[in-house]
This record gives C-alpha cells, sequence and structure tokens, in this order.
C-alpha cells in the first residue's frame, strides 16, 4: 500500500467532509431566524474553501505517486472514492443547504420547491459518480488527451458551486470592491436562485462529450504570448484584493470556455474531441494513464 500518496488522498477526503461539517454547523446556529446571520455566512464560506484546500490534496497525491514511483491500483480506486464525496456529495450538500434556507425564509429568494432543489442536487451527485466511473475506465492512446478532459472535470463543477457559495459569503465585506464596484446589489440575489439550475447543468456537463482543456498541461507547459501572462497577472492581483470574486470569475470561464471549444469542434470537425472524423480509436480518453496508474481525476 502507498503510504504517502494515500495520506494525501485522504486528506481530500477529510476536508471534503469538513465541509459538510461545517455547513452544518452553520445551519445549527442559525436556527430559526429568517435571515442568515454573519456567523452563518462565515461558516458557509469556510465550507467552500475547505473543497478548494481538498483540490489542493486531490493534485498533489497523484504527482506525489509518480515522483516516489507508488502508483497503484489501490491509489486510483482511493482517489476516485475520495472524489466523490468533495467534488460530488459535499458541494451538492452545501449548495441545497443554502437554496433551502432562501426557499423557507420570510423574504423568500427562491420558491418553495423542495423536490426540485433535492432533486437537482442528487442529479448533481449522480453524474460526478458517472463521471468518475468513465474516467476508471479509459485509457489514454496519443498524447491529445494530456491536453483536453472529455466532460467537465468533477473538481471544476465543485469550484463553480463552491465559489458561487463564497462569494455570495461575501457580500458586504470590505474588502469586496471590485465586485461592489462592477456588479449590480441584486447580483447576490440571482446567484442564489442560478444555483439550482447550475446543479443541473454542472451535472450534465460533467457526463458530457465537451472538451475542457488541462489547466496544468495549458498554463504550465509550453510557451504562452505576453497577452497571455499579462492576463494572467491580472487575475492574481485581482486574487489577492478578492479571491471570492476572483474564483468566481475563473471557474464560470473554464466552463464558458469548454462549451463553446466544443460547440466550434462540433461545427468545425463534426465532433467535439478535436479528432479527425476518420479515427475513432480512444474516443474517451480524458485520463492521464491506464486504470491505476494516476491519482489525478480529471
Amino acid at each position: 500500500m502507498p503510504v504517502l500518496p494515500s495520506l494525501i488522498t485522504l486528506g481530500n477526503l477529510f476536508f471534503g467532509f469538513l465541509a459538510m461539517a461545517k455547513c452544518t454547523d452553520a445551519l445549527i446556529i442559525q436556527g430559526a431566524a429568517a435571515v442568515l446571520s454573519v456567523d452563518a455566512m462565515r461558516l458557509f464560506e469556510v465550507a467552500a474553501i475547505f473543497v478548494f484546500v481538498a483540490m489542493v490534496f486531490d493534485g498533489l497525491d497523484g504527482a506525489v505517486a509518480r515522483l516516489t514511483n507508488q502508483a497503484t491500483e489501490f491509489g486510483g480506486q482511493l482517489d476516485s472514492l475520495a472524489g466523490i464525496v468533495t467534488f460530488g456529495v459535499a458541494p451538492a450538500f452545501i449548495a441545497k443547504a443554502l437554496v433551502d434556507f432562501y426557499s423557507r425564509a420570510d423574504v423568500a429568494v427562491l420558491p418553495y420547491h423542495p423536490k426540485i432543489y433535492w432533486a437537482a442536487a442528487a442529479i448533481f451527485v449522480l453524474c460526478a459518480a458517472m463521471r468518475l466511473a468513465r474516467y476508471n475506465v479509459e485509457m489514454v492512446d496519443d498524447d491529445r488527451d494530456h491536453h483536453d478532459f472529455v466532460g467537465l472535470p468533477t473538481p471544476a463543477a465543485a469550484a463553480v458551486l463552491c465559489s458561487i457559495v463564497a462569494f455570495y459569503a461575501s457580500q458586504g465585506d470590505a474588502g469586496s470592491s471590485i465586485s461592489q464596484w462592477m456588479l449590480p446589489p441584486e447580483t447576490y440575489s440571482w446567484l442564489i436562485r442560478a444555483l439550482p439550475v447550475s446543479l443541473v447543468l454542472l451535472g450534465l456537463l460533467m457526463i458530457s462529450r465537451f472538451p475542457f482543456p488541462h489547466v496544468v498541461a495549458t498554463v504550465v507547459r509550453g510557451r504562452h504570448s505576453f497577452p497571455f501572462l499579462g492576463t494572467l497577472v491580472v487575475v492574481l492581483f485581482a486574487a489577492a484584493i478578492e479571491w471570492q470574486f476572483a474564483l468566481l470569475l475563473v471557474s464560470v470561464t473554464y466552463v464558458v470556455v469548454g462549451i463553446l471549444l466544443g460547440l466550434f469542434r462540433l461545427v468545425t470537425r463534426a465532433r467535439m474531441d478535436g479528432r479527425d472524423p476518420e479515427d475513432d480509436v480512444g474516443d474517451f480518453g480524458d485520463a492521464t494513464g491506464p486504470r491505476g496508474a494516476t491519482f489525478d481525476e480529471p
């Protein structure tokens, strides 16, 4: 059993569980109050942060496994089990808790439709499970699979939901100067209204054929233009000033880029994966190695 990579993967799972625990604490503190308190807001924000911390562990375990030559079947399965909790169940749980509160409050932002909301959260979780199962059985057949993922990666879907929650919890903060300048006040209410739709849309994108760029391969590897570097610097400065808004902007942009890329390829090449239409070998191929050869979930 690979000890160090497994411990890192378990850290991913631990922070996913801790995110749900903090969300539950927020609901307990809130009680029957009609307005979400500042303390409850902060706990929702902490829950979202823990999911992002888990993403760091998710990225490290595969790198450590390869560096120490400890990539095994056990590690791949453990990584998938951690992923379904941290990037499937936890984000859906946090989003549904926030949606439920604002559908039951005295000044309801959402209509009271509890069955629709739990169904939307369930769709997200089920699609995340199918996404991870598909990843486990797919194989790499050429270098192009290192640049695109087939379907929205589960960490990216979780990032969109958690960035929405974190950004909503930041309303009224003194440091939210960028968003207060760029966005109208009703944006926060529209984000809550968008959560049920986002759960369903992100779930369907995870099991779709849309290509989504590999962030590491796109940013770290290879050469880029000077405007690309300048844009990256601006994003980093924005994150230093207001990280909640920067995360929301980056995560939503990533999803939009994947959708537009897939539609462009569908129109120009008659398929979304970027291959020639005659090439039907390894049509899925979004993994980074044979089953069990890596801890990374795309």
